[in-house]
Protein backbone atom coordinates (compact mmCIF):
# COMPACT_ATOMS: atom_id res chain seq x y z
CA UNK A 1 0.00 0.00 0.00
CA UNK A 2 3.05 2.27 -0.94
CA UNK A 3 3.57 2.74 2.75
CA UNK A 4 0.49 3.54 3.66
CA UNK A 5 -1.01 1.64 6.78
CA UNK A 6 -4.55 0.41 7.77
CA UNK A 7 -3.92 2.64 11.08
CA UNK A 8 -2.77 5.72 8.99
CA UNK A 9 -6.09 5.32 6.73
CA UNK A 10 -8.29 5.32 10.28
CA UNK A 11 -6.69 8.25 10.86
CA UNK A 12 -7.36 9.96 7.68
CA UNK A 13 -10.70 8.91 7.88
CA UNK A 14 -11.38 10.33 11.59
CA UNK A 15 -9.49 13.73 10.55
CA UNK A 16 -11.62 13.77 7.58
CA UNK A 17 -14.96 13.28 9.46
CA UNK A 18 -14.30 15.76 12.47
CA UNK A 19 -13.63 18.45 9.94
CA UNK A 20 -15.63 21.34 11.40
CA UNK A 21 -18.14 21.68 8.18
CA UNK A 22 -20.39 19.82 10.39
CA UNK A 23 -20.59 19.55 14.47
CA UNK A 24 -23.00 17.95 16.81
CA UNK A 25 -25.48 20.30 18.82
CA UNK A 26 -27.68 19.44 21.38
CA UNK A 27 -30.76 20.96 22.34
CA UNK A 28 -31.29 21.53 26.09
CA UNK A 29 -34.85 21.04 26.31
CA UNK A 30 -35.34 17.84 24.43
CA UNK A 31 -31.89 16.30 24.70
CA UNK A 32 -32.21 15.98 20.91
CA UNK A 33 -28.97 16.05 18.68
CA UNK A 34 -28.68 18.35 15.55
CA UNK A 35 -25.99 18.29 12.70
CA UNK A 36 -25.06 22.35 12.15
CA UNK A 37 -23.40 23.28 9.44
CA UNK A 38 -22.71 26.83 7.36
CA UNK A 39 -23.97 27.06 3.96
CA UNK A 40 -23.40 30.91 2.41
CA UNK A 41 -22.77 31.72 5.49
CA UNK A 42 -25.88 31.00 7.19
CA UNK A 43 -26.28 28.21 9.60
CA UNK A 44 -28.15 25.27 8.47
CA UNK A 45 -29.68 22.84 11.34
CA UNK A 46 -31.33 19.05 10.71
CA UNK A 47 -32.23 17.02 13.33
CA UNK A 48 -30.35 13.69 14.15
CA UNK A 49 -33.85 12.33 16.05
CA UNK A 50 -31.85 10.74 18.52
CA UNK A 51 -30.96 12.01 22.47
CA UNK A 52 -28.11 9.10 22.22
CA UNK A 53 -24.83 10.42 21.97
CA UNK A 54 -22.65 7.49 20.49
CA UNK A 55 -25.83 7.25 17.77
CA UNK A 56 -25.73 11.05 17.22
CA UNK A 57 -22.20 10.48 16.35
CA UNK A 58 -22.86 7.98 13.93
CA UNK A 59 -25.48 9.69 12.29
CA UNK A 60 -23.57 12.96 12.08
CA UNK A 61 -20.66 11.18 10.24
CA UNK A 62 -23.26 9.59 8.14
CA UNK A 63 -24.56 12.69 7.66
CA UNK A 64 -21.03 14.10 6.56
CA UNK A 65 -20.50 11.94 4.12
CA UNK A 66 -24.00 12.89 2.11
CA UNK A 67 -22.74 16.28 2.46
CA UNK A 68 -19.27 16.12 1.28
CA UNK A 69 -20.74 13.30 -1.45
CA UNK A 70 -23.02 16.46 -2.78
CA UNK A 71 -26.27 14.58 -1.39
CA UNK A 72 -27.43 17.19 0.29
CA UNK A 73 -29.19 19.82 -1.64
CA UNK A 74 -28.25 23.46 -0.92
CA UNK A 75 -31.08 25.92 -0.32
CA UNK A 76 -30.42 27.44 -3.06
CA UNK A 77 -31.91 24.64 -4.70
CA UNK A 78 -34.90 25.04 -3.13
CA UNK A 79 -36.73 26.92 -6.11
CA UNK A 80 -38.70 23.61 -6.41
CA UNK A 81 -39.34 22.59 -2.89
CA UNK A 82 -42.91 21.99 -1.66
CA UNK A 83 -45.13 23.17 1.32
CA UNK A 84 -45.00 19.88 3.44
CA UNK A 85 -41.27 19.20 3.47
CA UNK A 86 -40.67 23.03 4.18
CA UNK A 87 -42.72 22.70 6.92
CA UNK A 88 -40.65 19.61 8.47
CA UNK A 89 -37.64 21.59 7.88
CA UNK A 90 -39.03 24.71 9.46
CA UNK A 91 -40.40 23.22 12.50
CA UNK A 92 -37.07 21.98 13.26
CA UNK A 93 -35.22 25.44 12.75
CA UNK A 94 -38.00 26.59 15.57
CA UNK A 95 -37.62 23.87 17.79
CA UNK A 96 -33.72 24.34 17.65
CA UNK A 97 -33.79 28.26 18.08
CA UNK A 98 -37.31 29.16 19.64
CA UNK A 99 -39.85 28.42 22.86
CA UNK A 100 -41.90 25.19 23.03
CA UNK A 101 -44.51 27.95 22.91
CA UNK A 102 -43.60 30.00 19.76
CA UNK A 103 -43.27 26.01 18.14
CA UNK A 104 -46.99 24.98 19.12
CA UNK A 105 -48.20 28.47 17.30
CA UNK A 106 -45.86 27.83 14.60
CA UNK A 107 -47.10 24.45 14.04
CA UNK A 108 -50.90 25.28 14.27
CA UNK A 109 -50.61 28.28 12.01
CA UNK A 110 -48.75 25.98 9.33
CA UNK A 111 -50.91 22.93 9.46
CA UNK A 112 -53.95 25.64 8.67
CA UNK A 113 -51.56 26.66 5.50
CA UNK A 114 -51.31 22.42 4.81
CA UNK A 115 -55.22 21.97 4.88
CA UNK A 116 -55.80 24.89 2.66
CA UNK A 117 -52.97 24.84 0.09
CA UNK A 118 -51.97 20.72 -0.20
CA UNK A 119 -48.31 19.94 -0.90
CA UNK A 120 -48.06 23.34 -3.46
CA UNK A 121 -44.46 24.44 -4.56
CA UNK A 122 -43.57 27.18 -2.35
CA UNK A 123 -42.34 29.45 -5.41
CA UNK A 124 -46.20 29.13 -6.41
CA UNK A 125 -48.07 30.84 -3.06
CA UNK A 126 -49.36 34.30 -3.97
CA UNK A 127 -51.74 36.65 -2.53
CA UNK A 128 -54.62 35.03 -3.47
CA UNK A 129 -53.51 31.37 -1.47
CA UNK A 130 -53.09 34.07 1.52
CA UNK A 131 -56.66 34.71 1.02
CA UNK A 132 -57.77 31.11 0.62
CA UNK A 133 -56.62 30.27 3.94
CA UNK A 134 -58.11 33.01 5.79
CA UNK A 135 -61.25 32.60 4.15
CA UNK A 136 -60.84 28.82 5.34
CA UNK A 137 -60.04 29.44 9.03
CA UNK A 138 -62.86 31.58 9.02
CA UNK A 139 -65.31 29.21 7.33
CA UNK A 140 -64.39 26.74 10.57
CA UNK A 141 -65.46 29.23 13.32
CA UNK A 142 -62.51 31.01 14.01
CA UNK A 143 -62.20 33.94 15.51
CA UNK A 144 -60.77 37.13 13.83
CA UNK A 145 -57.73 37.47 16.42
CA UNK A 146 -57.60 33.38 15.93
CA UNK A 147 -56.95 34.11 12.05
CA UNK A 148 -54.75 37.12 12.08
CA UNK A 149 -52.40 35.54 14.50
CA UNK A 150 -52.30 32.12 12.90
CA UNK A 151 -51.83 34.85 9.79
CA UNK A 152 -48.81 36.72 10.94
CA UNK A 153 -47.30 33.07 11.52
CA UNK A 154 -47.88 32.08 8.23
CA UNK A 155 -46.04 35.20 6.92
CA UNK A 156 -43.03 34.68 9.05
CA UNK A 157 -42.55 31.10 8.13
CA UNK A 158 -42.77 32.65 4.13
CA UNK A 159 -40.79 35.30 4.88
CA UNK A 160 -38.22 32.60 5.89
CA UNK A 161 -38.39 30.28 2.77
CA UNK A 162 -37.66 33.48 1.21
CA UNK A 163 -34.77 34.23 2.96
CA UNK A 164 -33.65 30.72 2.56
CA UNK A 165 -34.31 30.52 -1.20
CA UNK A 166 -37.03 28.92 -0.97
CA UNK A 167 -39.17 31.76 -2.78
CA UNK A 168 -37.80 33.94 -5.55
CA UNK A 169 -40.21 36.46 -5.90
CA UNK A 170 -41.67 38.67 -3.02
CA UNK A 171 -45.17 37.93 -2.27
CA UNK A 172 -47.93 40.47 -1.88
CA UNK A 173 -49.12 40.14 1.81
CA UNK A 174 -52.93 40.89 2.47
CA UNK A 175 -53.17 43.09 5.54
CA UNK A 176 -54.44 41.40 8.16
CA UNK A 177 -58.33 41.79 8.74
CA UNK A 178 -59.61 44.35 10.93
CA UNK A 179 -60.79 43.47 14.31
CA UNK A 180 -63.27 45.59 15.90
CA UNK A 181 -61.46 47.12 19.36
CA UNK A 182 -63.75 46.01 21.93
CA UNK A 183 -62.46 43.88 25.11
CA UNK A 184 -64.27 40.41 26.31
CA UNK A 185 -63.86 40.41 30.10
CA UNK A 186 -66.12 38.36 32.70
CA UNK A 187 -67.96 40.04 35.37
CA UNK A 188 -67.47 39.27 38.86
CA UNK A 189 -70.25 36.76 38.77
CA UNK A 190 -69.49 34.83 35.37
CA UNK A 191 -65.91 34.51 36.76
CA UNK A 192 -67.03 32.82 39.34
CA UNK A 193 -69.84 30.87 37.39
CA UNK A 194 -66.63 29.67 35.38
CA UNK A 195 -64.26 28.68 38.48
CA UNK A 196 -66.77 26.58 39.40
CA UNK A 197 -66.64 24.39 36.74
CA UNK A 198 -62.90 23.91 37.38
CA UNK A 199 -62.21 20.65 39.48
CA UNK A 200 -58.19 21.18 39.86
CA UNK A 201 -57.41 23.74 42.50
CA UNK A 202 -54.20 24.29 40.92
CA UNK A 203 -55.58 25.36 37.54
CA UNK A 204 -57.83 27.53 39.71
CA UNK A 205 -54.79 29.35 41.11
CA UNK A 206 -53.31 29.69 37.22
CA UNK A 207 -56.77 31.55 36.37
CA UNK A 208 -56.98 33.39 38.89
CA UNK A 209 -53.30 34.72 39.17
CA UNK A 210 -54.36 35.86 35.13
CA UNK A 211 -57.42 37.73 36.50
CA UNK A 212 -55.84 39.21 39.40
CA UNK A 213 -52.45 40.37 37.53
CA UNK A 214 -53.31 40.40 34.36
CA UNK A 215 -50.93 37.60 33.27
CA UNK A 216 -50.68 36.07 30.05
CA UNK A 217 -50.84 32.38 29.94
CA UNK A 218 -47.12 32.00 28.57
CA UNK A 219 -46.18 34.38 31.39
CA UNK A 220 -47.50 32.20 34.38
CA UNK A 221 -46.41 28.94 32.92
CA UNK A 222 -42.54 30.58 32.77
CA UNK A 223 -42.91 31.66 36.26
CA UNK A 224 -40.25 30.23 38.75
CA UNK A 225 -39.87 30.55 42.28
CA UNK A 226 -37.11 32.90 41.53
CA UNK A 227 -39.26 35.23 40.16
CA UNK A 228 -41.69 35.67 42.98
CA UNK A 229 -40.15 38.33 45.88
CA UNK A 230 -37.84 39.47 43.05
CA UNK A 231 -37.69 42.34 44.44
CA UNK A 232 -39.26 41.98 47.50
CA UNK A 233 -42.95 42.86 47.22
CA UNK A 234 -43.08 41.61 42.94
CA UNK A 235 -42.99 38.96 40.61
CA UNK A 236 -40.61 39.25 37.78
CA UNK A 237 -41.75 38.72 33.99
CA UNK A 238 -38.89 37.00 32.33
CA UNK A 239 -37.29 38.85 29.29
CA UNK A 240 -38.39 36.02 27.30
CA UNK A 241 -42.00 37.39 26.81
CA UNK A 242 -43.46 39.16 24.43
CA UNK A 243 -42.60 42.35 25.08
CA UNK A 244 -38.79 41.27 25.11
CA UNK A 245 -37.61 42.86 28.13
CA UNK A 246 -37.62 42.28 32.04
CA UNK A 247 -40.42 43.91 33.80
CA UNK A 248 -42.49 43.54 37.07
CA UNK A 249 -45.35 43.90 38.43
CA UNK A 250 -46.59 44.21 42.33
CA UNK A 251 -47.46 41.25 43.82
CA UNK A 252 -51.09 42.54 45.58
CA UNK A 253 -53.26 40.96 48.48
CA UNK A 254 -54.79 38.40 46.52
CA UNK A 255 -51.88 37.32 43.87
CA UNK A 256 -49.98 37.01 47.30
CA UNK A 257 -52.72 34.75 48.68
CA UNK A 258 -52.44 32.57 45.60
CA UNK A 259 -48.59 31.89 45.61
CA UNK A 260 -48.73 31.22 49.13
CA UNK A 261 -51.34 28.37 48.24
CA UNK A 262 -48.96 27.18 45.45
CA UNK A 263 -45.94 27.05 48.03
CA UNK A 264 -47.66 25.06 50.22
CA UNK A 265 -48.14 22.41 46.97
CA UNK A 266 -44.49 22.68 45.65
CA UNK A 267 -43.15 20.40 44.10
CA UNK A 268 -40.43 21.72 41.76
CA UNK A 269 -38.35 25.25 40.29
CA UNK A 270 -41.47 26.18 38.63
CA UNK A 271 -44.64 27.72 40.21
CA UNK A 272 -46.97 25.46 38.12
CA UNK A 273 -46.55 22.43 36.85
CA UNK A 274 -48.44 23.65 33.66
CA UNK A 275 -46.18 23.51 30.39
CA UNK A 276 -48.80 23.72 27.17
CA UNK A 277 -49.72 27.02 26.79
CA UNK A 278 -52.03 25.17 24.13
CA UNK A 279 -53.37 22.83 26.62
CA UNK A 280 -54.48 25.43 29.27
CA UNK A 281 -56.30 27.27 26.50
CA UNK A 282 -58.81 23.71 25.75
CA UNK A 283 -59.14 23.26 30.04
CA UNK A 284 -60.44 27.28 29.96
CA UNK A 285 -62.38 26.86 27.04
CA UNK A 286 -64.05 23.54 28.52
CA UNK A 287 -65.20 25.46 31.97
CA UNK A 288 -66.30 28.60 29.67
CA UNK A 289 -68.41 26.06 27.77
CA UNK A 290 -69.74 24.16 30.79
CA UNK A 291 -70.29 27.75 32.60
CA UNK A 292 -72.52 28.78 29.42
CA UNK A 293 -70.00 31.15 28.62
CA UNK A 294 -68.46 29.35 24.77
CA UNK A 295 -66.75 32.96 23.53
CA UNK A 296 -64.59 33.41 26.18
CA UNK A 297 -61.09 32.16 26.08
CA UNK A 298 -58.00 32.56 28.85
CA UNK A 299 -56.48 35.62 27.19
CA UNK A 300 -59.96 37.47 28.30
CA UNK A 301 -59.02 37.11 31.79
CA UNK A 302 -55.86 39.64 31.32
CA UNK A 303 -58.93 41.91 29.48
CA UNK A 304 -61.21 41.15 32.68
CA UNK A 305 -58.19 42.60 34.68
CA UNK A 306 -57.45 45.49 32.43
CA UNK A 307 -61.77 46.79 32.57
CA UNK A 308 -62.26 46.29 35.94
CA UNK A 309 -59.19 48.48 36.80
CA UNK A 310 -60.60 51.03 34.14
CA UNK A 311 -64.06 50.28 35.49
CA UNK A 312 -62.26 51.22 39.04
CA UNK A 313 -61.75 54.51 38.04
CA UNK A 314 -58.16 53.65 38.05
CA UNK A 315 -56.46 56.35 35.44
CA UNK A 316 -54.86 55.49 31.66
CA UNK A 317 -51.49 55.15 32.79
CA UNK A 318 -51.57 53.57 35.75
CA UNK A 319 -53.28 50.89 33.65
CA UNK A 320 -50.41 51.02 31.13
CA UNK A 321 -47.78 50.43 33.41
CA UNK A 322 -49.80 47.40 35.32
CA UNK A 323 -50.51 45.87 31.79
CA UNK A 324 -47.12 46.65 30.86
CA UNK A 325 -47.94 48.12 27.15
CA UNK A 326 -45.78 49.78 24.95
CA UNK A 327 -48.52 51.43 23.50
CA UNK A 328 -51.34 54.06 24.81
CA UNK A 329 -53.22 53.15 22.33
CA UNK A 330 -53.75 49.40 23.37
CA UNK A 331 -54.59 50.63 27.00
CA UNK A 332 -57.50 52.69 25.55
CA UNK A 333 -59.15 49.91 24.43
CA UNK A 334 -60.43 49.37 28.27
CA UNK A 335 -62.15 52.33 28.06
CA UNK A 336 -64.65 50.88 26.13
CA UNK A 337 -66.47 49.62 29.52
CA UNK A 338 -70.14 48.06 29.58
CA UNK A 339 -73.54 50.31 29.23
CA UNK A 340 -74.08 49.44 32.41
CA UNK A 341 -71.07 50.97 34.45
CA UNK A 342 -71.14 53.89 31.97
CA UNK A 343 -75.04 54.34 33.47
CA UNK A 344 -73.50 53.91 36.95
CA UNK A 345 -70.60 56.37 36.20
CA UNK A 346 -73.26 58.80 34.83
CA UNK A 347 -75.56 58.69 38.13
CA UNK A 348 -72.48 59.69 40.59
CA UNK A 349 -72.98 63.04 38.76
CA UNK A 350 -74.91 65.23 41.29
CA UNK A 351 -75.81 69.12 41.83
CA UNK A 352 -77.80 68.89 44.48
CA UNK A 353 -81.06 70.52 44.68
CA UNK A 354 -81.10 73.35 42.34
CA UNK A 355 -83.53 76.55 43.67
CA UNK A 356 -87.24 77.16 42.13
CA UNK A 357 -87.25 79.49 39.15
CA UNK A 358 -88.18 83.12 39.95
CA UNK A 359 -91.56 84.12 39.61
CA UNK A 360 -92.74 85.87 36.16
CA UNK A 361 -93.47 89.87 37.80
Amino acid sequence: MNGITRRNIDMNYQTLYSDPMAKLWKRKSTGVYYAVWMEDGKQRKKSLKTSNRKIANRKLNNFIRELRAGKIKPISHGIRQTLYPFVDEFLEHIAATKSLTTYELYETALKKAKDSWGDIPLQHVTSRDIDKVMADMIKTGLAIPTVNKNYRHIKAALNKARSWNYIKNPIDFPKPIAEEEKVRYLSAIQLKSLISEIDDPEFVDFCMLSAYTGLRSSEIIRLTWDDADNPKGFLRISPKQKNKKESWIPINANAKAILDRCKKRKEGHKIFRFQSRQWVSKKFKKAARDSGLPDFRFHDLRHTWGSHLAMSGENEATIQKLMRHKSMASTMIYTNVSPEYLKQASEKVNYGPMPLPKKKK
